[in-house]
């Protein structure tokens, strides 16, 4: 490793709180399974818009940018070293092998005000002090937020011991609500070329005097947490420090249920960061972290949360040789944990015979959908609080009656800068009727519409119509509403050893469609057949991306690169891809926004897809255990 890739960064710090052998493995080289696209990550939460707000309201706010041969911290001193009061943003600062860019800091007289801008959100009114809890302790919601502040704190508190240093966290005030200048239209990307830059810098081109005025952020002192959190910030600095620069280091790693989310456990990797922390009791496969609610088991002594503890201590890691004694039967939890188990054993799904009268009690027509949503920090229109949600598209597949050899669908999208809620539900009524089953997997979109629902009254919108018929439509069909979850059906009735402890749709689907033939040749399913050294791929993994052409001025134009647009796999990637194609850097380019249109239909017509190829495998093995 070079120097500075030694170095402790604020991301590094709080990945080696998370668990420092993680660190290790990143500092390593190791591969990771966390492959989010970094820029799509940037409108991950509307943070940048937060972000532009923020530096809008400072006057005479100066860029570190680095000249040619300097480095951001070299920059930085550059720029603090002449005397009097000043505004930076994105100083760089380096000391004792510890990295950090702070986001805004003003210096007046002997004071250092550090500001972190996040877009996390808080009531003034409701709770104006949000990180403790009724017993005054830190709230383990925000714990992260303050050991990154604190991390940075301690940092200026070692370069500059003789100034005060007064940090403060800057967030989205739910309690107030939009003004004309503050809504997101007033925001911008562009590309910044200086060096040193970290990706696109967002930028507010408002009226500034009145956003000072009416702006919804909210600067919150944080000394007395971080005068809580230091000492430990201090020591635990030192030790990743450590780690950091020399990541041969060994550890003892701290085993435990989050090893099963583990972005190292890169199974088909030989350098498997999974498989060097377990060692040999790595080799369970599947592993009994992957046991459904692995975290809640007791041990055989019968004490809670503490199984896992006892498999490990008696070398147990095979998921099928975790003893039933040690499960309780008579929870839910234990119930669907010795379905697990058993089936795994067998190597056979189960069906539960009930399961037939649930799904033939749904009235038809039956419509299978799935919503994509956003919230954003920063509000569409003004008189509009803060992170309010937006339904941006739906997609639904219909089956008009039993026996039907048609499966309609219909899809919604919205690519309009307006916001688009109100549209999105009159689309949906007229996609799903006044009749039948609405198929849904969770509670999400029975909580998308309640939220639509309110908005309409709070926005006074005058179509009584859509109100009512969201109040008729939203409950669940056995409280005489239209909705049946899928996912508590799965749960309650259903297992494939393939699911292992999940019930998310991204895993249901798989099994079922690597372990029915018959799917892959039906006439409503074959498109997203696609062969694979295992019979078939997953069509998740299947879906594909877009390359579009750069455009050339000129037949010899070398220069002209296509572009990669990728494929949308998961509900957190529409919901950023959406935001980068209405927000970003190419919201003008027609061509790139059309591309994410088609990627974000394709996915979520999937989804709704992938509903029915589950409803319509129950069927035929229900059909077949006559």
């Amino acid at each position: 490793m070079t120097d500075r890739e030694t170095l402790l960064s604020k991301s590094n710090f709080l990945l080696g709180c998370d668990c420092p052998v993680k660190l290790k493995y990143f500092k390593s080289g190791y591969p990771s399974l966390n492959n989010a696209n970094s820029f799509l990550e940037f409108f991950a939460d509307g943070g940048f818009m937060v972000e532009a707000l923020a530096r809008a309201l400072f006057d005479n706010g100066v860029w570190v940018v680095p000249q040619a041969g300097e480095t951001p911290e070299q920059a930085t001193a550059r720029l603090m070293s002449v005397p009097g009061d000043g505004m930076w943003f994105e100083p760089t600062f380096v000391v004792d092998g510890m990295l950090v860019r702070v986001d805004i800091l003003q210096r007046k007289d002997n004071v250092l005000r550090l500001i972190e801008v996040k877009a996390a959100s808080f009531d003034s009114v409701l709770d104006p002090t949000p990180f403790r809890g009724k017993q005054g302790g830190i709230l383990s919601d925000w714990r992260d937020y303050l050991l990154d502040i604190t991390y940075q704190t301690n940092v200026l508190e070692l370069i500059y011991p003789d100034l005060e240093v007064v940090p403060e966290l800057c967030l989205v005030d739910k309690a107030k609500t939009c003004h004309e200048e503050a809504i997101f239209n007033k925001v911008e990307l562009i590309t910044d070329k200086d060096p040193g830059s970290t990706g696109p810098r967002a930028v507010y081109h408002g009226d500034i005097a009145a956003l000072r005025s009416q702006h919804f952020l909210g600067f919150l002192n944080v000394r007395l947490e971080v005068d809580e959190l230091i000492a430990t910030v201090r020591s635990q600095a030192k030790w990743l420090s450590r780690i950091s620069e020399d990541p041969t280091i060994a550890l003892e790693p701290p085993l435990g249920s989050k090893c099963r989310d583990c972005e190292y456990r890169n199974i088909g990797s030989l350098r498997n960061g999974f498989a060097e922390c377990w060692g040999a009791l790595a080799a369970g496969d599947p592993h009994v972290v992957d046991l459904f609610k692995i975290g809640f088991l007791a041990d055989a002594a019968g004490n809670s949360k503490e199984g896992l503890n006892w498999l490990i201590k008696n070398g147990i890691s095979k998921l099928v040789e975790i003893p039933p004694k040690i499960i309780d039967q008579n929870k839910s939890t234990g119930k669907r944990q010795i379905r697990q188990l058993e089936c795994t054993k067998t190597g056979t799904e189960w069906v539960d015979p009930l399961l037939k009268d649930e799904l033939e009690a749904c009235e038809y027509p039956l419509h299978f959908v799935d919503f994509e949503t956003s919230r954003l920090a920063v509000p569409y229109h003004k008189g509009m609080q803060p992170y309010e949600q937006i339904a941006f598209q739906f997609s639904c597949h219909t089956i008009l009656k039993p026996g039907d050899k048609e499966l309609q669908h219909t899809e919604w999208i919205n690519v309009d800068d307006a916001f688009p809620s109100f549209s999105f539900a009159s689309a949906l009524r007229d996609a799903v009727g006044e009749s039948g089953t609405i198929f849904v997997w969770s509670n999400f979109e029975q909580t998308t519409l309640r939220d639509i629902r309110r908005q309409m009254t709070s926005y006074s919108h005058p179509d009584k119509k859509i109100a009512a018929w969201i109040d008729a439509i939203v409950p669940d069909r056995k409280d005489g509403g239209r909705v049946q979850d899928l996912l508590e059906l799965c749960g309650e009735h259903y297992y494939h050893p393939k699911m292992g402890g999940s019930l998310s749709i991204k895993y249901v689907l798989p099994a079922i469609w690597g372990s029915n033939e018959g799917l892959w040749r039906d006439p409503w399913f074959a498109k997203y057949f696609r062969e694979s050294l295992d019979g078939a791929l997953d069509p998740y993994s299947a879906l594909t991306g877009l390359i579009l052409e750069a455009e050339r001025n000129n037949i010899a134009d070398d220069e002209a690169k296509e572009t990669a647009v990728e494929a949308v796999r998961d509900g957190i990637g529409a919901m950023r891809s959406y935001q980068e194609m209405m927000y970003g850097l190419s919201r003008n380019d027609a061509k790139h926004r059309d591309a994410v249109k088609k990627m974000l239909l394709q996915y979520c017509e999937l989804d709704t897809a992938a509903m029915v190829i589950i409803w319509k495998h129950w069927m035929l093995r229900l059909a077949s255990a006559k």
